[in-house]
Order: structure tokens, then C-alpha cells, then sequence
């Protein structure tokens, strides 16, 4: 697994990623309900924001693409039950899978001892700003 300063994950399996939300930022956020999903063949460059996570005291945050490439699929099961975000956000909670377009990309992400070894204070603290992802929402 590797991990952004934004508090994304992203595992790889043959030029495929899985992409969700760090139990880090899940535990920050508090009780997630609600997942904006990124459409399906969208493509996003390096740190766009493809989603947003909405908590229970209605503010949204948004979630950041870890590499460049297009949403393969979706996790279609976080539209029905997004509880499963908050019991496994590392997990079964993953919000989609991309293709992975620059392997070189990836190489700057951290890995897991890096990511743990990060304070609080010192990771980006862009993912606290809540979102306006969808304030016109005819846009999307």
C-alpha cells in the first residue's frame, strides 16, 4: 500500500489501483454518511479531487486521486450501506479502482512505515478543508 499527504491509499495490482481513505483520516473525520463516488471512465491527473466524503455533522471533505489515470469501478456497495467506509476504511471501505498511468507517480507516494512514522501536524492539512466539490452540481 502507499499513502498521500491528503490521507489517500492506493494498492496496485498489474497497473491497477485501489484507492479509499486511511483509517487516519476516517478516525479525524468522525462517523462518514455519505461517499460522492468519481464516475466510471472519468480520468483524473495526480491529486484532483475524484469524491467527497460527507460526515454525520453534514460537513464534506474531499478525496484526492493518489495517481493519474481513469476510474475503472466503483464500490458500488458504499451508495447503500457507507457504514462500511467507517468499519473498514483500508478494507472493504475502498471507494474505487484506477489504471495507473505513470509507475513514477507512484514511487513519491509513501509507504506504510513513512506514512505511520508522519505526525498529525506534519501531513498536508487540506483533507480538514470542507469541500464545495458540488456547488453546481448541474456541472456534474
Amino acid at each position: 500500500m502507499k499513502y498521500t499527504s491528503t490521507h489517500e491509499w492506493i494498492e496496485i495490482t498489474d497497473a491497477i489501483g485501489v484507492v479509499g481513505i486511511t483509517e487516519r483520516v476516517q478516525r479525524v473525520y468522525g462517523d462518514i454518511n455519505f461517499v460522492d463516488l468519481p464516475p466510471v471512465d472519468e480520468e483524473f491527473e495526480q491529486d484532483d479531487v475524484i469524491g467527497r466524503v460527507e460526515v454525520s455533522d453534514g460537513h464534506a471533505f474531499p478525496v484526492h486521486a493518489p495517481v493519474t489515470g481513469e476510474i475503472q469501478a466503483i464500490n458500488a456497495t458504499l451508495q447503500e450501506d457507507p457504514d462500511i467506509i467507517n468499519r473498514s476504511p483500508e478494507g472493504d471501505g475502498w471507494i474505487c479502482k484506477m489504471s495507473v498511468e505513470s509507475p513514477r507517480e507512484v514511487e513519491v507516494l509513501m509507504n506504510t512505515g513513512e506514512y505511520d512514522a508522519c505526525e498529525e501536524e506534519n501531513l498536508d492539512e487540506e483533507f480538514l478543508r470542507e469541500t464545495v466539490f458540488y456547488d453546481d452540481a448541474e456541472d456534474y
